[in-house]
Parts: structure tokens; C-alpha cells; sequence
């Protein structure tokens, strides 16, 4: 029988499919009340401090020992034999290189397992490709190189990103150093002011990755790999990327009342997401926004803020001052 017709008998079957379910379910509550997920739970439950750093070496002393790795690994492989529609209970990341599952998440970090593959990786290197960049998460991370598939990386450095950051005042990233890595080496990489490239690997990268989200910087930041310049930025956080997407989905709805539902978000602490309501606004009203903007111009805390607000104010005025003349 085909892949095909395997699929077609499956989708034709009920019971199948309600004992594929069934099984999925049950490795999921067995996983999470495992001895695996509750070590993983003493450590954020034991820890000095809500910091970043606590995080961290939290998460570092949980790598030391990764023999549960096989462990899981082999009864992921074991439900896919007995049925090839079992999928793992885990939420997916997934990039370019890279692919993984999350298998522990809280509000304070999130650790994935995961493989970089050596063919994508080359593959990324040697394609033809315009300007490409250095990001900094703005999160601290700690990552194990369970199989480092002698990894050479790049180190990085950039000034600290802070509540008050200001893009024309970024500067350059540096290159710090480069390291050839060994099977179990780990990283604390602090994405905040640090970065890493994986600048050439023989083989694939079996990596442990800890993304804490304690005291992260509001904003990712991306330099330019050649003029290693700033090239932009984006929320780290999935509640201002929420607001920021929601603010543009009521301004293209033009729904009634989008204004003011809208303008409700002008004094959130995040200054991009603040910039980014004012233009919203202009968009859904612009005759209307012309009282916040002008307070904006005059007493918003950031001076990027400010400096936007009032060349938008210029640009308005400018058209006024050419017809009187």
C-alpha cells in the first residue's frame, strides 16, 4: 500500500483516527507529568531571584544532564511506528536552517530541541542574495550544542537595547571573536547587547535552546552583515505586536469607533507601538489626530517619538504655507 492510500484509509476510518487522537493525548499528559517536565518545574519554582540571570543559570544547570533527550526521543519514535499519523504534542519552530519542538514553556522561558541542518545551512551561505543581517534578539538564551557538527561561530556585540533605544543613535555591531565548537558546549548569550553566527558546520546541529523572557529588551535589533550599520527593528513582545496589528486591522476595517478604540492605546509604555497608533490614526482620521499628534510632538518621553511627530506636523503644514503664498 502507498503513502496515498495509507492516507486515504486513515481519513476513511473513524477509529483510526480517534485512536491516533488518543494517543496523542496521552503522551501529552504523560510528558507533562512526567519526571522530565517536573524537574524543569522545581527549577523555576526554586529560583533566588525573577531575573534573567536566575533564568539562565536555571536553565544551564537543567542542560548539564540531557540524557532525557534519548529518552524522548526514542518514545516519539516509538508511537510514529505504531502509527505513522502520530504527531508529537509540542508546539513547532521552525526557520530557514532549522527545525524543533518546544518541550517546556512558562511564562518566564521556553525550551525547544531542535536540529540546524548542514545542507540548509550551505545552501543559506551560497545562495545569491542581497544585503543580509546581524539580529539581536533582545532576549537572553542559553543554548547546548548536544551535537555541535563543528560549528565555527562568529561572536557579536552592539550597545544595550533599552527602553530609550534610538535608532539614530544604534551605532555599529562588532565582531568579537569566532569559536570552533565540541559536542555538549554551553552558551549564554545574552541578545540584549550579544549575537552569534554559525558561520560554517560539517554536519547537522543537535542544539538545546532556553529562550528566557524575563527583563527582555522591548525590541530586536538587525545590523547590516557587510556595513554592520542598524537596519531595523521589532517587538519582542506578542502583546505589542498584538496591539500593533489589531490597530491596523481596525484601521482597514473602518469600522466605527476605530478612533477612539485605537487612540485608547496612545500612552502604552512601549514607544514604537506608540508611533505606530499615531499613524494609524492619521490614517483613519487624519483632521482628528491632529490634537494628539501635536501633544506627541510637544511631551512624548521619547525623543524619536517626538522628532516623527513633528516632521509629519511640518509635512501638513508645508502644502498650507505653499497655497497661501
Amino acid at each position: 500500500m502507498t503513502v496515498g492510500q495509507d492516507l486515504d484509509a486513515w481519513l476513511a476510518d473513524r477509529g483510526k483516527q480517534r485512536r491516533t487522537k488518543q494517543a496523542i493525548d496521552r503522551f501529552a499528559l504523560d510528558w507533562g507529568r512526567g519526571p522530565i517536565q517536573r524537574r524543569f518545574d522545581r527549577a523555576m519554582a526554586a529560583l533566588p531571584e525573577q531575573s534573567a540571570e536566575a533564568v539562565a543559570e536555571a536553565a544551564r544547570a537543567l542542560f548539564a544532564d540531557d540524557a532525557w533527550i534519548g529518552t524522548l526521543i526514542d518514545g516519539l519514535a516509538g508511537q510514529l511506528r505504531a502509527d505513522p499519523f502520530f504527531e508529537p504534542p509540542f508546539r513547532t519552530i521552525n526557520s530557514d536552517i532549522s527545525s524543533g519542538l518546544i518541550v517546556f514553556e512558562d511564562d518566564r522561558v521556553s525550551i525547544a530541541l531542535g536540529v540546524t541542518g548542514v545542507a540548509q545551512l550551505a545552501a543559506k551561505k551560497n545562495a545569491r542574495r542581497g544585503a543580509t543581517s546581524i539580529g539581536f534578539t533582545g532576549r537572553m538564551t542559553v543554548l547546548k550544542f548536544v551535537r555541535a557538527g563543528g560549528a565555527l561561530l562568529s561572536f557579536w556585540e552592539a550597545p544595550n537595547i533599552t527602553a530609550d533605544f534610538r535608532a539614530a543613535e544604534s551605532g555599529t555591531c562588532t565582531r568579537t571573536g569566532e569559536r570552533r565548537l565540541s559536542d555538549g558546549e554551553i552558551l549564554v548569550i545574552d541578545g540584549r547587547y550579544r549575537s552569534y553566527v554559525i558561520e560554517q558546520a560539517s554536519a547537522n546541529l543537535v542544539v538545546l535552546q532556553a529562550e528566557v523572557t524575563l527583563d527582555r529588551a522591548p525590541l530586536s535589533v538587525e545590523f547590516d552583515s557587510a556595513s554592520h550599520g542598524y537596519v531595523g527593528c521589532s517587538a519582542t513582545g506578542d502583546g505589542a505586536s498584538r496591539i500593533q496589528m489589531l490597530t491596523t486591522l481596525l484601521r482597514k476595517l473602518d469600522a466605527e469607533g476605530a478612533f477612539a478604540a485605537v487612540a485608547a492605546f496612545l500612552d502604552h509604555p512601549d514607544f514604537f507601538v506608540r508611533w505606530h497608533v499615531m499613524k494609524e490614526l492619521l490614517g483613519i482620521d487624519a483632521s482628528t489626530a491632529l490634537a494628539p499628534l501635536r501633544r506627541m510632538a510637544a511631551h512624548d518621553p521619547h525623543p524619536e517619538v517626538r522628532r516623527a511627530a513633528r516632521t509629519v506636523l511640518d509635512g501638513l503644514d508645508t502644502p498650507k504655507a505653499s497655497k497661501a503664498a
